[in-house]
Order: structure tokens, then sequence, then C-alpha cells
């Protein structure tokens, strides 16, 4: 569908999308932020979520710099708001709220996921 500007371009829509699928995975039976402290396997499936959300983060900040009108395409995604969230995780990690990162999971990444796929299709 869109003449990438540069090869990577599709790698790293291609890593979003394993990030999304991993943290999906990972988190598939928690129910609700608390959740994730509830054991310490909850709590490295937790660092584990937040470290792919920082991937995707970073890959989206790479995006923004290079493919601008790709992601024009889809104003439905905030797109800076998920670079921030990296920015969030890289230099305030300790301050991370888990309720926000069990919404970003369920209501943001299956929005984000299908923006991904239609535009690798």
């Amino acid at each position: 569908m869109f003449n990438f500007n540069k090869p990577t371009t599709i790698d790293r829509l291609e890593e979003i999308l394993e990030s999304i699928d991993m943290i999906q995975e990972w988190s598939k039976n928690i129910s609700s932020g608390r959740d994730f402290l509830l054991s310490q396997e909850r709590v490295m499936a937790f660092n584990a979520c937040v470290m792919r959300l920082q991937v995707i983060g970073e890959h989206v900040g790479r995006l923004l710099k290079t493919e601008e009108q790709l992601l024009s395409h889809y104003p439905q995604i905030p797109w800076p708001a998920i670079y921030n969230l990296r920015n969030i995780i890289s230099h305030e990690y300790s301050n991370i709220d888990e309720d926000l990162i069990y919404s970003i999971i369920r209501n943001d990444l299956p929005k984000l996921r299908a923006v991904i796929l239609e535009a690798m299709e």
C-alpha cells in the first residue's frame, strides 16, 4: 500500500507487531493492573511487558522521524504519546503505574496491532 522511504521501515513495523504479540501473551492471565503485583512471576511479566512497550515506543519514535507520511494515514493512533511513553519508561521506570500499563495493553494495543497489520499490507 505504501512506498516506504527506507527498507528498515517494514522491519520496524514487524518488531512492533512482535512486541505487541509478546505483551498480549505475557499478560493474557492478568485481569487488572494490581494482578501484575500478586506474585514474582507476574512482576516479571509486568517488567517484560513494560520493556516491550519501550521497544514499541523506540520504533515509533524512529518512524515519526522517517515515515511521517505513513503514520499520518492513521490519525486514530496517538503516535507521539506512544513515543512519550517510551521516554517515561526510560527515565521514570520506578514511577510507572501498573493500572495505566494494564489499560494500554487491553485498550490500546489491539488498535495499534490492527493499524500495523493494515500498514504492512
